[in-house]
């Protein structure tokens, strides 16, 4: 374990074997550090966060702030973070503004430069959030999303496992699994071609999840349509089958 003179950190903190902390960085009460977790310079770590092992946080990040909504403070609620996740510089993530519940960044994610993560964000497994990405309160982000820089996301929005989002593009309903958005305000493109290809989902699959996407797609069919024509007309397996209840579920409607 390597702890730099000029750090502070609480004595309730618990930091694994191997953690380094650099110089002028605050670990709180009841922090949580996983073994051969990385600590920064000027990184802010406030009280009952988790950070698992194998994970590194660039100088300037604050994690387990107050959630910025007028009026909320004195709650106790956190932020968890998994393992093998890298957190670069000056990225902030909010604890939740709800009584002992969660913020959660899953394992094996990039959080890039000056990106926000709000109050009661899920974030999935192997994320990658770009430059000054913003994500609003209760976001959730599936597995293996890419979510490029500039983004304005509106709370409660879904984005879809294995779905690649545009740079500077307007978030503000969900984003299909396995697609492809960008613009302001966005617009469904197609598939993510890229991304199911490294993915190793099977040809025959991609093939499908790229009809499906075009039914959705379809300008002179309705949601109920596009989903009837998926069902009729495409072999239902287990990926096709969680679009159409990813569409089914929707709570804020698909971006078309």
């Amino acid at each position: 374990m390597a702890i730099h003179s000029n750090s502070e950190i609480h004595s309730s903190a618990e930091l694994g074997q191997n953690v380094r902390v650099g110089p002028f960085s605050t670990i709180g009460p009841g922090v949580k550090i996983g073994d051969q977790t990385e600590i920064g310079p000027n990184v802010h770590i406030e009280a009952g966060t988790v950070v698992g092992a194998d994970c590194r946080i660039f100088h300037g990040a604050s994690i387990g702030g107050d959630p910025q909504i007028a009026g909320v403070r004195d709650i106790v609620s956190s932020v968890e973070i998994g393992d093998q996740t890298t957190v670069r510089e000056f990225v902030t993530i909010h604890r939740s503004a709800n009584e002992n519940e969660k913020t959660m960044v899953g394992k094996g994610c990039l959080i890039m430069a000056y990106a926000h993560i709000a109050h009661d964000c899920v974030i999935g497994d192997n994320v990658v959030l770009v430059n000054a990405t913003s994500l609003s309160g209760h976001i959730i982000v599936e597995d293996r999303a890419f979510i490029s820089g500039m983004i304005g996301a509106h709370q409660f929005v879904r984005f879809g496992k294995l779905s690649m989002t545009g740079g500077m593009s307007r978030i503000v309903k969900d984003i299909l699994p396995f697609s492809t958005v960008e613009g302001n305000p966005a617009r469904l493109i197609g598939a993510n071609a890229i991304g199911l290809k490294r993915a190793g989902i099977a040809p025959a699959v991609r093939s499908g999840l790229k009809k499906a996407i075009s039914f959705i797609m379809h300008d002179e069919l309705n949601i109920t349509q596009a989903i009837k024509k998926i069902e009729e007309e495409i072999e239902m397996s287990d990926d096709i089958r969680y679009l159409v209840n990813f569409v089914n579920q929707s709570n804020r409607g698909i971006i078309r």
